[in-house]
């Protein structure tokens, strides 16, 4: 073999391996880039959810949730032993209403805030690298979207394989932690008779 071959194929073997090592980093830039820019999940403000609720790792409640983002309206049902209470807030009306089912006592307090969209925040978190996990189904994998800012960090996991479908979140600031573990979500406008009050609080 003469001198001026083995020169060409040496060339073309150097060659062949920058061409390699290019395809490699631009499949790897590729890759990278496919998972940092995929679009943040678009969860529901209108929806019914069975949550546990966690203030710094203690279970505080376990409550059914319903939520009417469009018609400016939320209930919270809140089970703990022996302790049933039903919270009305009707936004609109800037009227919060309590029921304890145990003394059937109705308060009316006035409502000073907004209903902000329960997910609303999402839409400026970033896909974190790690995955988060289910508490509920064992095994089951979700997909880490977090948000920070100087005083707060937040966080939602939700399913890989349906991002519709929150499994939990978390709310860490200087004061606590708060978490909500879901159970069970169901995306879309609650039924109007979920916001009936009950007699003890139109008489």
């Amino acid at each position: 073999v003469s001198t001026q071959s083995t020169g060409v194929f040496k060339e073309f073997t150097k060659q062949k391996i920058y061409r390699d090592m290019r395809i490699l980093i631009l499949v790897a830039i590729i890759s990278i880039t496919l998972v940092f820019s995929q679009p943040v999940p678009v969860l529901s403000d209108n929806f019914a959810a069975l949550v546990d609720a966690l203030i710094d790792d203690r279970v505080v409640n376990r409550v059914h949730v319903w939520e009417d983002y469009d018609d400016q309206k939320t209930r919270f049902d809140f089970d703990r032993e022996a302790v049933h209470v039903h919270r009305y807030n009707f936004y609109k009306l800037l009227k919060s209403y309590e029921v304890d089912e145990r003394t059937q006592n109705c308060t009316v307090t006035p409502l000073t805030t907004t209903l902000k969209p329960f997910f609303g925040w999402a839409v400026n978190a970033t896909l974190d690298k790690n995955v988060c996990y289910s508490n509920v189904e064992r095994g089951r994998i979700g997909k880490l979207w977090t948000d920070s800012t100087a005083t707060e960090t937040r966080e939602l996991c939700v399913d890989e394989t349906d991002e519709t479908k929150p499994l939990w979140t978390e709310r860490i600031n200087s004061r606590d932690t708060n978490y909500l573990l879901f159970h069970a979500f169901i995306p879309g406008v609650p039924k109007p008779e979920v916001f009936d009050l009950p007699p003890v609080c139109t008489k």
